[in-house]
């Protein structure tokens, strides 16, 4: 496990590999059961929002790669003054910018994900990650993790935020995603590689295997 990280405590055993095009999905149960298919990071993050624990929802959401561009277009250039605004605040401004964001080819998660992302943050940490992906040197390889998980109490708080790059077995992990991960870990975010171990449907399943981390200087492209 990478230093800095905290077990996901799921499964990251798959079956059911099929390839479309350049697609790979797998079997969303971690049984191989049942005829449900997605990528991935789709497969990842239901696994993490099926979790249960008492007091807690697991949340979470797949990020865009032009996240951190995409904040300020919808939401402003004051980064401090995010923290001020609510939910509701939040998918308004979002709702007034869809059109220009997408003239941009940006993109941004549903408003309790962008709520709970300010919040984890905080203004110091996200005018770093900002001014970083505003340099267009970056947009080519952003780096950007596909996945932003966390819990939710009762009251509304945000616990135990972490940024998670799925990865296939073999598929090599891009420079620009092990630089995006180290400069978060850097920023004392919970930042990983998550590999997938692939299984065969006539192999035994009764062995679950919990979720591993690869650190994310092992492979690179």
């Amino acid at each position: 496990m990478a230093a800095g990280t905290t077990a996901l405590r799921i499964s990251t055993i798959v079956y059911g590999r099929a390839r479309h095009g350049t697609r790979v999905t797998y079997l969303l149960n971690e049984d191989g059961e049942g005829t449900q298919t997605a990528v991935a990071e789709s497969v990842v993050l239901l696994r993490w929002r099926r979790r249960r624990r008492d007091g807690v929802t697991f949340s979470g959401a797949r990020l865009a790669p032009s996240l951190w561009r995409a904040l300020p277009m919808a939401l402003g250039h004051d980064v401090a003054s995010w923290s001020t605004l609510d939910m509701s605040a939040i998918a308004d401004r979002v709702d007034a910018a869809r059109c220009a964001m997408r003239e941009q080819h940006v993109d941004l998660p549903a408003a309790d994900i962008v709520h709970a992302l300010i919040a984890v943050c905080g203004a110091a940490r996200l005018q770093q990650l900002v001014v970083r992906h505003a340099d267009p040197a970056r947009w080519e390889q952003p780096g950007v993790p596909d996945l932003f998980l966390f819990m939710r109490t009762a009251d509304g708080r945000v616990m135990s935020p972490r940024f998670v790059e799925v990865k296939r077995p073999n598929e090599p992990v891009r420079s620009g995603q092990v630089e995006e991960i180290t400069f978060l870990q850097s920023l004392g975010f919970d930042a990983r590689v998550l590999r997938l171990v692939e299984r065969r449907m006539g192999r035994s399943r009764n062995t679950s295997r919990r979720a591993t981390v690869t650190p994310p200087c092992e492979r690179t492209a």
